[in-house]
């Protein structure tokens, strides 16, 4: 039987495009733009609003949300990330947040990451409301970002997150890494947190990722999950 819960929920903010869903069951996201319908992580504008809408809801709430996005084989999200992290970081200027981005690869990820974030910065004309907090953070006003790469982690006494964590490429991260390095730092309540992750990953390192376990367990209806599906009118019983 599928839960009653909604594993997978659209966003109640207006991007111009038509949200279908099924109500009291496990259904993908659909989006609709004029007569052509396109998979969620085509339009990665509708996982963003969600993710944003989780955020800014904590403080009436307290609610964790976890969120899963699925992509395409050598997809990219680096735009949408950028866009995020420099959203949160401006947001919370003044009241203060830390949120983080945790990557396989410092070299292939983490790096990249980072320097998309100060050139975009510096294109916005901004380059003067941010400075670097620490060796992998980044601050503006009284909010941080930090970055963590699994293969070349920091040792420092950076905050734990308070507001979001991100796991890009979360199909290359063990779920006995995540439950040993991350979930201690991160908040228990009020914390939203978004993985990316390529589910037609094959393989050891897929079947024993955090992307699939918590992919799993979305589409199974938990509370306080989303999934965001590339694929149109998947069905909740497909293999996970």
């Amino acid at each position: 039987m599928i839960p009653a819960a909604m594993a997978i929920i659209s966003p109640e903010v207006d991007l111009g495009v038509a949200v279908s869903i099924r109500p009291g069951v496990v259904s993908p996201v659909s989006l609709s733009t004029g007569s052509k319908a396109v998979a969620v992580s085509d339009d990665l504008n509708i996982a963003l609003a969600q993710i944003v809408q989780s955020v800014t809801d904590r403080s009436e709430t307290n609610e964790s949300k976890i969120i899963t996005v699925d992509l395409a084989n050598g997809e990219s999200v680096q735009e949408f990330s950028t866009r995020l992290r420099m959203l949160l970081l401006f947001m919370n200027r003044n009241e203060g947040s830390v949120s983080a981005t945790v990557s396989p690869s410092f070299q292939d990820d983490t790096y990249p990451a980072m320097l998309a974030l100060v050139k975009s910065f510096q294109g916005s004309g901004a380059s003067e409301d941010w400075r670097p907090d620490g060796p992998r953070s980044i601050r503006v006003g009284s909010a941080r970002h930090l970055f963590v790469s699994v293969d070349m982690p920091v040792m420092d006494r950076s905050p734990s997150p308070d507001t979001l964590i991100e796991i890009a490429a979360a199909h290359k991260i063990s779920s006995s890494w995540y439950d040993q390095r991350v979930s201690p730092r991160v908040a228990s309540i009020g914390m939203t947190t978004v993985m990316f992750g390529v589910p037609s990953s094959r393989g050891a390192e897929y079947a024993g990722s955090v992307f699939k376990r918590e992919r799993t367990k979305n589409l199974s209806g938990r509370s306080g999950g989303i999934h965001f599906s590339r694929q149109f009118k998947w069905s909740a019983s497909a293999a996970v």
